[in-house]
């Protein structure tokens, strides 16, 4: 099916749901959720096999639980890098963060700042500024763009406003980021490990909601994904938790799918 024919079915603008694939497409220094953790582990530990033990001991019967060995690298590295033998070298800027701004009471995780980064460097491919410039002309057609990822593409891309956390409640979803696991722009709100995906759980059931709503009333176009992410199935299982699985609702949302999938050339 292609994009046109799905949507000739809707009165109502599409929702994009962006995923890690997109900015893997279009920026010149992006990862994916495995890649960052493991260049981060390697910076921490200076060789990649200590990332191979620790994604050993997260390993699930279809893969790897990478929030759990988000978790490890997260206080390993808190750990490590808060000793008085490595304020200085190579962390040296995490440090002078990290305590620049408690002493203005503002109290920031280091590898989440570290993380944030990495990402930093947003810059478009070169080689995709054609494609690039196609993909702009898309937002007068859509409603708002939900992604999990943690850089500034979409916003730069369409000038939409991004929202974070709690802002996602106090705001109009239309010409809107949805950011639902942080942005580099506020480390702290990153969403990566075992323990923030709990807090993230029970704290933002309204943004559930309000998703859920948005699912129901317009069509999703997943970009960026395969069919096995793990943020997808993890959402997906949330968000038909609160309706019934054969109930005519259930099967609304589910005809409201699209997921575009990448094949090359």
């Amino acid at each position: 099916m292609k994009i046109e024919e799905f949507l000739r079915a809707y009165e109502n603008h599409p929702v994009l749901f962006v995923g890690t694939g997109i900015s893997l497409r279009y920026l010149r220094n992006s990862y994916t959720w495995d890649g960052l953790l493991k260049k981060i582990s390697a910076d921490l530990y200076s060789n990649n096999e200590k990332y191979l033990d620790i994604k050993y001991s997260c390993r699930l019967s279809t893969g790897y639980d990478y929030a759990k060995v988000a978790e490890i690298i997260e206080n390993d590295f808190n750990n490590v890098v808060s000793q008085p033998e490595n304020r200085e070298g190579k962390f040296k800027s995490v440090n002078d963060m990290f305590y620049e701004s408690m002493a203005k009471g503002i109290p920031i995780n280091r590898f989440k700042y570290y993380l944030t980064t990495l990402l930093k460097d947003d810059k478009f491919d070169d080689n995709k500024q054609n494609e690039i410039d196609e993909f702009k002309k898309v937002r007068k057609n859509i409603a708002c763009v939900i992604t999990t990822n943690y850089d500034e593409l979409i916003e730069n891309v369409f000038e939409f406003t991004p929202l974070i956390g709690n802002d996602i409640l106090l705001s109009n979803p239309y010409g809107s980021v949805y950011k639902i696991h942080g942005s580099i722009s506020d480390s702290d709100n990153i969403i990566i490990s075992s323990k923030d995906y709990e807090h993230f759980s029970r704290k933002y059931e309204l943004i559930r909601a309000q998703l859920l709503s948005l699912f129901i009333h317009n069509p999703i176009i997943f970009l960026g994904y395969n069919v096995g992410d793990d943020n997808i199935k993890d959402l997906l299982s949330t968000i038909f938790s609160y309706v019934e699985p054969n109930s005519p609702e259930a099967e609304k949302i589910r005809s409201n799918f699209l997921l575009v999938e990448y094949e090359k050339d």
